[in-house]
């Protein structure tokens, strides 16, 4: 595959410069809703599991910045979400080998908290600055990635 243009090389830094400034500004944000971001990332998947609950696997794999955590940055991520009352995690009931991750009624209110701010966040820090038609194309592109990089641990 031959080097990106200078044009690719642009659009390229430009993505990676519009996501550290939008996440800059949630971290902001949740922070004083005494969250961190890694914190957020668990609570909205829990919060909205059908049953509030999630095998540990599923969770990890769900979350948005689980790849930038160590295994054992993610396991003293929840260590202290359980200390907090945020969280239990459980044998699982299915396989002894495995653990569920649950929202407890805290960690509910913790999110259910948050999550206004958030929302409003994601509108004047995403929606807001763009057109509807840019919203649907911007979508088309990011899907394209997603579906060309998720799950290849191999170079394309």
């Amino acid at each position: 595959m031959p080097a990106p243009t200078q044009d690719q090389l642009a659009a390229w830094r430009q993505l990676q410069w519009a996501t550290a400034l939008i996440t800059s500004r949630f971290r902001r944000d949740l922070a004083g809703a005494g969250l961190s971001l890694e914190q957020f990332d668990v609570l909205i998947h829990l919060a909205w599991a059908p049953s509030g609950t999630l095998p540990l696997h599923e969770l990890t794999a769900s979350m948005v910045v689980a790849d930038a955590l160590s295994r054992s940055g993610v396991t003293r991520l929840l260590d202290r979400m359980e200390r907090d009352q945020l969280i239990t995690r459980t044998v699982s009931t299915t396989d002894r080998r495995r653990f569920d991750v649950t929202l407890t009624p805290p960690g509910r209110a913790r999110f259910e908290h948050a999550w206004p701010a958030h929302a409003d966040g994601i509108g004047r820090y995403f929606v807001q600055p763009l057109a509807p038609r840019d919203i649907g194309e911007l979508a088309r592109i990011l899907d394209s990635l997603i579906q060309a990089n998720q799950n290849h641990s191999q170079p394309c």
